[in-house]
């Protein structure tokens, strides 16, 4: 009879403590949510139609703006990794070149994506990409 009651505790801090971590991994998910635009992204009136952004939609689907190309993916938000299998590929500026290799490189090496007030943080180890909420979704 013991040894049944000390397995029902058991079995019930367990599921307690799953909906615990179920829910702080939807809250994270949920902050994710938005149009994000880089923080000091080159951005050059005439040639370039918007400021480097980023979108999560709600299925973690994502799709973006690298200040030349468009990309298309996926976020896995447990382990703040990136898929990204679409990229457009015009003809770009050199400025513009190397700050889209930065950005995918970044978000296809990420480690970690936090959302602190309303700025992402994208990390890679070595290098990070910052953006700044441009809507409340």
């Amino acid at each position: 009879m013991m040894k049944k009651s000390k397995y029902c505790l058991l079995l019930l801090l367990a599921i307690s403590l799953t909906g615990c971590f179920s829910n702080q991994q939807l809250n994270k998910s949920t902050r994710l949510i938005g149009d994000w635009t880089l923080k000091g992204g080159v951005y050059i009136p005439g040639v370039t139609k918007h400021k480097p952004k980023l979108t999560i939609n709600a299925d973690m689907k994502v799709s973006g703006f690298t200040g030349c190309n468009q990309f298309k993916g996926r976020l896995i938000a447990a382990d703040g990794s990136f898929t990204l299998p679409v990229v457009s590929r015009r003809i770009c500026l050199p400025e513009l070149v190397t700050q889209e290799e930065n950005m995918l490189n970044v978000l296809r090496s990420a480690t970690s994506i936090e959302v602190i007030n309303n700025t992402l943080v994208i990390d890679s180890g070595n290098k990070f990409l910052v953006f700044e909420k441009t809507n409340a979704r």
